[in-house]
């Protein structure tokens, strides 16, 4: 008797929850394939989907790259999966990029996670603004990226990469942590050009108060959507509370005057004006919104793409070394006191240091891909893209796999000398996105980018410590070891 209570019990306590789960697997799967389009013919694309409600978004958040690297070996050019609780196909290959780039408003629209709509706001444009609201915000924002406005620009920037790097090379110790010190630099950069704020407006603590809640944010923009104390959603809000408070106050302050400091309109006094002038309300939660994808896309990105640009320049010291050859000719290179001072027009000459900011960007984009959601069934590569469903074009999988580059693994900026047909290349190089959904910023980034390789060529050689650096995402490229690296002054010879 008492045998069979423990065998029922083992049954009760073990087997049970095993067939429930077994169950829920493939009551799960049932679901994933109902949901195909019974009106179109073609399969959904291969893949798994992974656990019931959570998807693979675990897999996606613990391994990132690793993951996303082993479904295309295994699924190819086009897969399906489940994460951030929705069905989706992950998309790469120029070819079908373009097909879903292109169709935006008719195949397909812009449709990020949940967790990103709810961190970044209804204001942002690029995550949730539709057909004209994202029309007119982006003409706006433009304007803060015109050529005019750029050259007001160079000098600002220019005084913080300068000092910037002078304090590197005075900084104490054996090495220096690049990544956390690039970002608190474009940070700066970005709070003093697009929000206007001015460097006394800020503590040293205050910044790194802001910079912090900014890095937790960022951490936890694709979290599962479930907003309880200390879930990733929950982390993100309470930064992002943090930064709204700050940028409220510098809208207020900005209301306070008449005229703009600085003698130019930063993008967030362009946006307030634009909502004045169509005689709207000024809706501070919406201004509050926008300034926070502003700081989002003008820091963490060129961050990014200034820590890989040191990473790849420290490894190849022979593309250095032309990179310091074309500020020679440029009158570039010079002693201190005669250096000729940069603008937009000696910018636009330096042709080689632009391609080494493409070959970086190719091989290191600083954003993995985007989201879109299907407004009606995709054919696409012989599979069914069913209505509804999410897809995110992958922008780091389609550089690598892109016909038009050889030895794809190679850093060789000289790639980028000859220009190549503009059908072949325009969906195999996609570091900005495209379509209407590009990168309002991308010509702010080419230019802060080119300025920071002109004074780090110019002022400093360094030493990578650990070598080259492992790459994560979260959601941005980083180095797993923040880059430690030994600076030395540039002594001026090549």
């Amino acid at each position: 008797m008492g045998f069979s209570v423990l065998v029922a019990s083992a049954l009760c306590t073990f087997l049970l929850p095993l067939l429930l789960f077994l169950a829920a697997v493939k009551l799960w799967d049932l679901y994933c394939v109902s949901s195909r389009d019974p009106s179109c013919p073609l399969p959904l694309p291969p893949g798994t989907m992974g656990l019931p409600f959570f998807g693979e978004t675990l897999q996606l958040v613990l391994q990132r790259r690793k993951f996303l690297q082993m479904k295309r070996r295994k699924y190819g050019f086009i897969y399906k999966t489940h994460l951030f609780g929705r069905p989706t196909v992950r998309v790469m290959g120029a070819e079908n990029v373009r097909h879903i780039l292109l169709g935006e408003h008719r195949l397909v629209s812009v449709q990020w996670p949940a967790s990103v709509r709810t961190i970044l706001g209804s204001g942002c444009p690029s995550p949730t603004l539709h057909n004209g609201q994202h029309k007119h915000r982006k003409k706006v924002i433009m304007r803060a990226f015109s050529r005019d406005a750029l050259q007001h620009y160079v000098p600002v920037i220019q005084e913080e990469v300068s000092a910037c790097l002078a304090r590197w090379l005075g900084a104490a110790g054996p090495c220096l942590l690049v990544y956390p010190e690039v970002k608190r630099l474009m940070f700066r950069i970005a709070m003093r050009i697009l929000l206007g704020f001015q460097p006394r407006q800020a503590s040293p603590d205050g910044e790194q108060q802001l910079v912090e809640a900014f890095e937790e944010m960022i951490r936890n923009l694709f979290s599962l959507p479930i907003d309880v104390p200390f879930s990733g959603l929950y982390r993100g809000l309470r930064a992002r509370n943090i930064i709204h408070a700050k940028i409220e106050e510098n809208i207020r302050a900005k209301m306070a005057r008449k005229e703009p400091e600085g003698g130019y309109k930063d993008a967030l006094q362009l946006l307030m004006e634009y909502t004045q002038g169509n005689g709207e309300q000024l809706n501070m939660q919406e201004l509050k919104e926008s300034a926070t994808e502003l700081l989002f896309g003008g820091h963490e990105t060129t961050a990014s793409a200034a820590t890989s640009l040191i990473a790849f320049l420290g490894l190849h010291h022979e593309v250095l070394q032309k990179v310091r050859k074309e500020l020679q000719v440029q009158g570039l290179l010079c002693s201190s006191n005669q250096e000729k001072q940069l603008d937009m027009e000696v910018l636009e000459q330096l042709k080689y240091t632009g391609c080494v900011i493409k070959e970086t960007l190719r091989l290191s984009p600083p954003v993995p891909g985007g989201f879109r959601i299907a407004l009606k069934t995709l054919e696409l590569n012989g599979y069914q893209i069913p209505k509804g469903w999410n897809v995110i074009y992958s922008i780091c999988d389609t550089h690598d796999v892109a016909d038009l580059f050889t030895n794809k693994e190679e850093f060789n900026p000289d790639r980028f000398m000859s220009p190549s047909p503009e059908d072949s290349s325009r969906f195999s190089f996609i570091p900005f996105g495209g379509g209407l959904r590009s990168c309002v910023g991308k010509e702010f980034a080419k230019v802060l980018l080119k300025i920071f390789t002109v004074e780090l060529a110019r002022s400093c050689d360094w030493q990578l410590l650990n070598g080259p650096p492992t790459m994560k995402t979260g959601p941005i490229v980083y180095p797993v070891d923040n880059l430690p690296t030994k600076f030395i002054g540039f002594s001026g010879q090549i």
